[in-house]
């Protein structure tokens, strides 16, 4: 299994979902200022700087863009290309409707423990920790998307309860 590099996993799993958290539903619906991508750019950049020179990796690939999944607003941020396990291709800052809070989902790259093919997992951070959400989508925007759309949607009971 390829250990994950540094940059790029401190960067998702702490010091993004950090940030995210914090500043929640700012970051989840435009505010008409322009793209968050300078903000995420100097997030990674400034990561970089702390990490020794063989770790620092470039921002090329991180991008972001906010979109609406099931009524949900959300910040779907691309990154760089993953390479090890637990680095991801997206992360999402959904805003729940009906809710004041944001969470922040992830697709992680995964290798299968069999045979060593890839795949993804669907995780979440939140204040309490690391959660893992199972196997996730083929690692496509809008596939992502939608699999962060029905994690955060309410599930409707019937009447009749089994």
């Amino acid at each position: 299994m390829t250990d994950p590099r540094p940059h790029h996993y401190r960067f998702v799993h702490r010091e993004l979902p950090r940030q995210i958290l914090e500043f929640g539903l700012r970051l989840t619906v435009p505010d008409g200022g322009g793209s968050l991508l300078p903000v995420l750019t100097g997030i990674w950049d400034d990561l970089g700087r702390t990490l020794s020179p063989e770790d620092r990796l470039p921002s090329h690939g991180l991008d972001c863009r906010h979109l609406e999944a099931d009524g949900h607003p959300l910040l779907l941020v691309v990154l760089p290309t993953p390479v090890g396990a637990t680095e991801a291709h997206f992360v999402a800052a959904v805003h729940p409707k009906g809710t004041k809070d944001v969470r922040y989902v992830t697709l992680e790259h995964a290798l299968s423990p069999l045979d060593g093919s890839p795949g993804t997992v669907l995780g979440e951070w939140s204040a309490e920790g690391h959660l893992n959400h199972g196997q996730g989508p083929s690692p496509v925007a809008e596939l992502f998307v939608a699999a962060v759309a029905k994690l955060v949607t309410p599930k409707k009971r019937g009447f009749w309860r089994r």
